[in-house]
């Protein structure tokens, strides 16, 4: 059961609308509570935008070495002879690009929002202290560096079923009337796709379900100054009856 959860959770979310009304009330009536709830809108949207790019490194860096090691196969001589596995190390390199284009795309989307919604609290909080000040901009038009990275993102999702098509097609796979199976692609078909159903429909989508928790608290031992005096001397004395008698000499 806990497997079929990772795969697909079905919990609902928990959260309730809230008027403009009720906003206010809790943010804006207070004005030392509302300036600091500016400020941290300001500065966790900027620290959301830095998450953004370190995230996008990453993927560039895995999808990169993925794709490398995927041209280093195909051109290599052993690709170009006939394998009893049908050189099932490149479709296992074809689904990995896969899974992590997959997860590019969807950790894209779910930066986005985030910044999105510390953009909407700023939206709200900055008439009371700057003005409109963010809510005023200058182009009518313009291109989004987000959307456009999603584009990419997406791109190579397509460019990763196109190259395990060609697998398929290079290894003869495609022939239905044949009833010889690579259990070795099927397992990897059904890894891949699990991960990409996990992502979209169970452990990788986030839901704000309400939290039970409770917390515990650790115990700790204050010392006085006597007890903490007898504990070095005898930490010394113990290093002294461990020393070799030689260099008591």
């Amino acid at each position: 059961m806990g497997f079929l959860k990772y795969i697909i959770d079905s919990r609902g979310s928990a959260l309730t609308p809230i008027s403009l009304e009720e906003y206010q009330k809790d943010l804006l009536q207070d004005d030392e509570k509302a300036k600091l709830a500016f400020e941290k809108a300001w500065a966790t949207r900027n620290f959301e935008i830095e998450l953004y790019w370190k995230r996008a490194n990453y993927f560039w860096a895995f999808i990169a070495s993925t794709l490398v090691g995927y041209f280093a196969l195909i051109n290599s001589q052993s690709y170009r002879k006939p394998d009893s596995l049908d050189h099932v190390e490149v479709y296992f390199v074809i689904c990995i690009g896969f899974v992590l284009a997959v997860a590019w795309l969807l950790i894209n989307i779910g930066s986005k929002a985030w910044q999105r919604h510390w953009e909407i609290h700023v939206d709200l909080l900055e008439d009371k202290f700057t003005g409109p000040l963010y809510k005023t901009v200058y182009p009518e038009k313009t291109y989004s560096v987000t959307k456009i990275n999603e584009i990419v993102s997406f791109s190579f999702v397509v460019l990763w079923c196109l190259l395990g098509a060609k697998y398929f097609v290079d290894n003869h796979l495609v022939n239905f009337s044949s009833y010889c199976i690579n259990w070795l692609v099927v397992l990897g078909t059904i890894g891949a796709a699990l991960a990409v159903v996990s992502m979209l429909f169970g452990h990788g989508r986030g839901r704000f379900s309400q939290r039970d928790v409770l917390m515990y608290r650790r115990g700790i031992n204050y010392q006085s100054a006597s007890e903490s005096l007898t504990r070095r001397c005898r930490g010394r004395n113990a290093k002294k009856s461990r020393r070799p008698p030689e260099l008591e000499r």
